[in-house]
């Protein structure tokens, strides 16, 4: 009898072990998917990164572009448990066993789905004007407000007397810099001046009674003249109404940039005006480099035509830090605000894809 007692004694630990093991299966079936999960997350967004760089890319090259969609990811999580064994008995009772519990565990995503997004709705949407609503909304958010101006406005339209009167009242002002805060924007706007001279850059006079000044980054002349503008408006506190860039055309100012510091017959690295602890300085706008290979600490790397393009990574916290991420981050919203779920695609082609 006590021999048999031990059995069942030891036989109700077996069975206490197995259960503990499936409550085990259990937690690290959902470890498995947050991990997963966590992984995925990362890999969209690291993705998102590199097919807007690599757009940006092309059209530095003034190459087409090409778009995908991330949709869906299935997860099927499964586990199941057994407990197996054999016993052998004589007269008196129970002499030897053997149990063997067994956990299958499988966890993980099964299939995501991929669209390609080259058609006609989903161009249309990218082809729209932004509301020029987005620039206050995204100044709500402390993106800085130069940053803003510089991807959103296409170009500003005015009478040329008001486009003479604001040059002269912001003269005044930077000759008085009666503050910091004069002092700071009128300090980059002689720096980018300097440059503007130094690159053989001249002023063209005006003939008509209206005056547009167009927002473009590939050369530096042309990106000096509309930023000096920017800034004087910023100097006096003047608001102007502007004609907004489609989504598209966001994508080709920054191949604008790419090409500014790549190709330009003056290469230069576009810079910005950026609040940081009380003080108004330049950093560079949108950083992007070539080499083979790109440095494996790169911020974001794609390959295009044979070369390597990469994002160095930005100083963080430093008064140097370039607003390269940041400038993927907006352009990101934009493009997701853009393409509603209407401009997505109505199909819904799934890749099987054997999650490890």
């Amino acid at each position: 009898m006590r021999f048999q007692s031990k059995c069942r004694v030891r036989s109700a630990r077996r069975a206490v072990a197995l259960m503990m093991l499936l409550a085990c299966a259990t937690g690290c079936t959902r470890g498995e998917l947050e991990h997963k999960a966590d992984a995925y997350n990362q890999a969209i967004a690291e993705s998102n990164n590199r097919q807007i760089l690599l757009n940006a890319v092309r059209a530095s090259q003034r190459a087409p572009m090409s778009f995908v969609g991330f949709g869906d990811v299935a997860a099927t999580p499964t586990f199941s448990g057994a407990a197996g064994g054999t016993f052998n008995f004589d007269v008196l009772g129970l002499t030897t066993y053997n149990v063997n519990p067994t956990v299958n565990v499988n966890g993980g995503f099964t299939s995501f789905t991929m669209n390609n997004l080259n058609y006609s709705a989903f161009a249309h949407e990218m082809q729209v004007p932004l509301s020029p609503n987005i620039v206050a909304y995204f100044e709500q958010l402390k993106f800085p407000k130069e940053l803003l101006r510089l991807i959103f406005v296409q170009e500003y339209t005015l009478p040329l007397q008001k486009r003479q009167r604001i040059a002269a009242e912001a003269a005044a002002r930077c000759r008085a810099r009666a503050n910091q805060r004069d002092t700071d924007i009128c300090e980059a706007i002689d720096k980018d001046r300097d440059r503007f001279d130094k690159a053989g850059c001249q002023d063209f006079p005006e003939t008509h009674a209206t005056v547009t000044l167009l927002n473009v980054g590939r050369d530096l002349c042309a990106m000096v003249t509309f930023q000096t503008f920017v800034r004087q408006l910023r100097l006096l506190e003047i608001e102007l109404p502007f004609k907004p860039r489609t989504t598209q055309a966001i994508l080709y100012y920054l191949g604008d940039l790419i090409a500014a510091q790549n190709y330009s017959t003056h290469p230069f690295i576009p810079e910005v005006l950026v609040e940081k602890d009380n003080r108004r300085l330049t950093v560079p706008l949108f950083e992007v480099r070539r080499a083979v290979p790109a440095p494996s600490g790169a911020a974001v790397a794609v390959s295009y035509g044979g070369e390597s393009f990469f994002i160095p990574t930005p100083a963080f916290g430093s008064t140097e830090e370039a607003r390269s991420l940041q400038v993927l981050d907006l352009v990101s919203q934009v493009i997701t605000a853009a393409t509603s779920k209407d401009a997505l695609p109505k199909t819904s082609t799934v890749t099987l894809v054997q999650a490890r």
